[in-house]
């Protein structure tokens, strides 16, 4: 069995949570409130910030090359080109994590939003998230294998969420969905945004690099599987975000 086959197995019930929120019906069925969207944009885009911070402590650690390796360094399965594929993947994620932080802003700039009276300061939940991430890059494996199932954790559950929103919108009556409202098409750009054919292949080449991690180590394993059990816990909690 895959490790992510593997990951998938354990806590079926939480990722059930973290992909089928409430939060999530109600941007597919349009019926979110845009205070509600205005605040989980202002604590996600915060979030993008620690996002970037962990893809640099990854990419600080990763040694291309054979000669660049510590000597302390004692993963057997370390290849150039499998350095190579991880940075490929990782400056992708570091790209579109800077678009997103971009687009969200442009979000929040719109008008049903801007017109709402939350507070923009950076929430305490949204802090320990972040100090979660940079955390697990400093302190993974000399393979990032702990990094790595966390980064994959992440996004597939994103991909997963954000096509359940889809479902959901797909399933209301066109004149339900065509309506002129720039609410409206702000819950669509954010629908589209995480379930476009390019963020599923990125999502992909974050599940082949886990798949290439050895967990035959049983406390290896069970680092990984923590790490896993970690992430989708603060997932289901993300969205709560929006209410808190």
């Amino acid at each position: 069995m895959k490790l992510t086959q593997h990951l998938l197995s354990l806590e079926k019930e939480t990722f059930e949570k973290a992909t089928h929120h409430k939060f999530l019906t109600e941007v597919g069925s349009l019926q979110v409130k845009p205070e509600h969207l205005k605040a989980w944009l202002i604590q996600d885009r915060y979030y993008t910030g620690g996002y970037i911070k962990m893809m640099g402590v990854m990419i600080s650690r990763l040694p291309l090359y054979q000669e660049q390796r510590e000597l302390e360094d004692n993963d057997p399965s370390y290849t150039p080109e499998k350095a190579q594929n991880i940075i490929k993947v990782l400056t992708f994620a570091l790209s579109n994590v800077h678009r997103e932080g971009l687009f969200f802003t442009d979000l929040l700039s719109r008008k049903p939003y801007a017109e709402c009276s939350q507070s923009f300061s950076q929430k305490a939940w949204t802090s320990h998230y972040i100090e979660f991430v940079k955390k697990i890059a400093h302190e993974s494996g000399y393979d990032l294998g702990e990094a790595l199932v966390v980064l994959w954790a992440m996004e597939v559950v994103f991909f997963n969420a954000w096509k359940y929103a889809v479902s959901v919108h797909e399933g209301l009556k066109p004149e339900e969905r065509d309506v002129d409202s720039v609410h409206v098409k702000t819950c669509q750009e954010l629908m589209t945004n995480w379930t476009m054919p390019e963020f599923e292949t990125f999502v992909l080449e974050c599940e082949e690099l886990v798949d290439q991690i050895d967990f035959s180590d049983k406390s290896r394993l069970a680092s990984l599987e923590k790490a896993y059990r970690d992430i989708l816990a603060l997932e289901v909690e993300f969205w709560d975000m929006a209410y808190n």
